[in-house]
């Protein structure tokens, strides 16, 4: 079967996002609140990154899904733009807030690395379990960007990671929408979407972040070398700050809902889940 994703991702242009960079009031930055803060760069730099190579891996969703127009249509149409316009807005935060970073010299050093990591991603084996790995990874975005709007005292960053946040719940929703869909077609037991969930969990904060964070060190520590005890420093420095601010709740109700476990199993579960979360996201 031919793939339709480079007509769609090209269509993907004309789509018009729920906002606009020009929503956005840029001259709020509050450069004192966050010039100072190395962690607050790094998470937002990482970001910006990631963000702007959303195309790479929805060519990969695009092609698993090519025989479902409405699914396709809609990651092409709303999702990658979305997603892409989150990039740009990350961007330019960055460049506005830190203005000494070469943000595109180091985003051409960068994006070789990742492309060939994305390359590498897999899809799960069934399309219900692929759409409750994508509620993950729209949880941990959501929850991401709503802590960002919460650990600041800068009005620009706070308004416009909450508006991201608020992009990726509804992501999430249509993602969960999808799973019920196959997995009423396929028959998929709450056992094999519990695996998906696990699975995706398990790459949360993995290499992705990893090699963002790399090339933004060697960026700012030419004369010095990215190596774990690195990386490790630069994490820890991370939780201290995000902890406070991580929405851990609206994180285990997100988690929940794609298992559709009965009431009562559901108010058993969640605490327990809820400590968990607290340990290890961060």
């Amino acid at each position: 079967m031919s793939s339709p994703a480079p007509t769609l991702i090209a269509s993907a242009a004309a789509a018009q996002p729920r906002w606009s960079l020009d929503d956005i009031d840029w001259g709020s930055l509050r450069p004192s609140a966050v010039a100072e803060s190395e962690t607050t760069f790094y998470l937002v730099a990482a970001a910006s990154f990631i963000e702007a190579t959303t195309d790479l891996y929805t060519k990969n969703l695009i092609e698993y899904f090519s025989d479902d127009a409405e699914i396709t249509e809609w990651l092409a149409a709303h999702w990658l733009p979305e997603e892409l316009q989150h990039g740009r807005a990350l961007r330019r935060y960055v460049e506005l807030a830190w203005p000494d970073f070469d943000w595109d010299g180091v985003y051409r050093r960068f994006l070789p690395e990742f492309a060939a990591q994305c390359a590498d991603d897999g899809v799960e084996p069934t399309r219900s379990r692929e759409m409750a790995s994508r509620c993950i990874v729209e949880m941990g975005t959501a929850s991401y960007y709503r802590m960002l709007s919460q650990l600041t005292d800068d009005p620009l960053l706070t308004r416009l990671t909450r508006q991201i946040s608020d992009d990726e719940v509804n992501h999430y929703k249509h993602f969960y929408r999808y799973l019920r869909k196959y997995q009423a077609r396929e028959g998929q037991r709450r056992s094999g979407i519990a695996r998906a969930l696990w699975n995706r969990l398990m790459m949360i904060d993995g290499n992705d972040t990893r090699i963002a964070m790399r090339h933004i060190y060697r960026a700012r520590h030419p004369e010095g070398s990215f190596d774990e005890r690195i990386f490790r420093r630069l994490r820890r420095a991370a939780r201290v700050v995000i902890r406070p601010h991580f929405p851990h709740r609206m994180c285990v109700q997100m988690l929940l809902r794609p298992l559709d476990l009965p009431r009562p199993a559901q108010r058993i579960a969640r605490p327990a889940l809820e400590a968990v979360a607290r340990r290890i996201v961060p």
